[in-house]
């Protein structure tokens, strides 16, 4: 296949009809086929109301697209005989714990790589926003409490991934950072790329993150402290990515250079935890058969062939890799906004358009979709406010409530009265704050200073002789984070 100026002017509308939909400031976009790109080419630009345009050069976070790397850096010392993955994770973390003792005993580096420890979807990932180290927040992993039996269920893990980083670091020696740079940027040639924000210093052709917060788009703070690392921290151009996307289809192989063996690159391909269709798969995509994740991807069935893909999301920014072995086919789109269904409904679109597949109007079917998801949040909120009892007030003086708290997963959190308002400071991090209104009976709302965080209920409970004793909170659960963290006072 070629890239005719009539098919690239059809993508470009389409790109364009998708950036207005869902007010998306900047986006890039790549296409491999047939060992070559078709396409590399920015749209819009890099930060609204200003004028730098985004092109195959500009950085984007690619937030959990860093998995795949990680996986095939692991994959890269299998293949040199440094370690296997079937080794228990304590052969070379000896005081890595999860809750389950037996669970601990049994853990794999693949177990790692594939989201079945037990844990929950994002359990814990609040812990990557934290000034914590990395060591110190693997330490922590021990007391979330599992959502599955060991190995008997999906729950997406980050925490895992920012572990088999630190395995990375054990047997090579090297930083995660400097082996990703070693191993994998510098043999691909992907010049541009970085693996962490730090690492940003006088770049400048790099996408803002953006949010869409009470309404209104704007720009959001790029969290250069994060320890979201080997789980999520890469900065990539679509420039880049279009030979990371070679190597995958190749086999490992690139301009033949056999740069990872052929199969590590299977192994990472492979489905290892099957992952139950969704009623929103099920109906968009009645001929899907199967879903479920091998080591840093996703895989599925779309139009009978495997497809193998990953999204990526984190403040301001979601991006989605995808590439269809059978059709020796690639693609990218980086887009720094968030939310939005652009990066997926161009992907629907340019996988159908590319193959020959029967083309559907995807940009209408997901506004659809969000209006639903949207009416069902907005019931959700009105069923919370209507359970709210009216003309009541704590049941102690707000300095009963102030003090220092403690929770074994997040660390310290200070609550202080001044003023007549509580203010709540998390020891995590110092962006981690907020104040705290009176909901009713001895529920608060926290209206997290960062807009990022949104809201939070937070109960506290008392020990009957009139002392408050602990409080409960989940942050930002949508996405952030769904356990509830118990502080008690100390």
């Amino acid at each position: 296949m070629n890239m005719t100026a009539d098919l690239e002017k059809e993508i470009d509308n389409t790109v364009d009809q998708a950036m207005q939909a869902w007010t998306i400031p900047g986006l890039a976009l790549v296409i491999v086929k047939d060992d070559k790109v078709l396409l590399s080419k920015g749209y819009g630009v890099r930060e609204m109301d200003k004028p730098d345009k985004v092109d195959e050069h500009t950085l984007f976070a690619i937030a959990s697209n860093t998995k795949a790397f990680t996986a095939t850096a692991i994959g890269l010392l299998v293949q040199e005989g440094k370690l296997a993955w079937d080794d228990p994770v304590t052969k070379y973390l000896p005081t890595f714990k999860l809750q389950d003792v037996n669970a601990t005993q049994l853990i794999t580096v693949r177990d790692l790589l594939c989201h079945r420890s037990g844990l929950g979807t994002w359990a814990g990932d609040v812990l990557l926003l934290s000034n914590y180290a990395t060591e110190d927040i693997v330490q922590r992993i021990r007391h979330i409490p599992p959502e599955y039996g060991f190995r008997a269920g999906y729950g997406y893990s980050n925490l895992m991934f920012i572990t088999a980083g630190l395995i990375i670091e054990t047997v090579s020696g090297m930083s995660w950072d400097e082996f990703i740079r070693s191993r994998i940027f510098e043999p691909l040639g992907m010049t541009d790329s970085l693996t962490n924000p730090r690492f940003l210093n006088e770049r400048t052709n790099i996408a803002i993150p953006h949010e869409d917060i009470k309404g209104k788009l704007q720009t959001v703070v790029q969290r250069m402290d994060a320890h979201i690392g080997a789980a999520g921290s890469i900065f990539a151009s679509t420039a880049d990515i279009a030979q990371w996307l070679r190597l995958q289809l190749n086999q490992g192989s690139l301009d033949g250079n056999q740069i990872v063996d052929s199969a590590i690159i299977a192994e990472t391909h492979t489905p290892h935890t099957p992952m139950r269709l969704t009623a929103i798969e099920k109906k968009l995509f009645p001929s899907r058969h199967f879903s479920a994740y091998g080591l840093g991807w996703f895989l599925n069935d779309s139009h009978g062939r495997l497809t193998i893909r990953h999204t990526g999301g984190v403040d301001g920014m979601l991006s989605m890799t995808l590439f269809i072995p059978e059709e020796n086919l690639g693609l990218a789109i980086f887009t720094n906004k968030l939310p939005n269904a652009a990066y997926i409904v161009l992907t629907h679109y340019l996988v159908e358009r590319l193959t020959n597949a029967a083309t559907q109007d995807w940009i209408q079917i997901y506004q659809d979709l969000e209006k639903e998801e949207n009416a069902k949040a907005e019931h959700a909120k009105k069923q919370r406010d209507d359970s709210r009892t009216k003309e009541n007030h704590p049941l102690f003086a707000l300095e009963e409530y102030a003090g220092d708290y403690e929770s074994p997963i997040l660390g310290g959190a200070v609550i202080s009265a001044e003023g007549g308002v509580l203010h709540i400071q998390l020891q995590a991090h110092e962006s981690i704050s907020g104040t705290l209104e009176h909901w009713h009976y001895d529920t608060f709302l926290c209206k997290w200073d960062d807009p990022v965080l949104g809201e939070s209920l937070m109960p506290f409970s008392s020990n009957g002789q009139g002392q408050v004793t602990e409080f409960r909170v989940k942050i930002r659960e949508d996405w952030i984070d769904p356990v509830e963290h118990v502080f008690r006072k100390k």
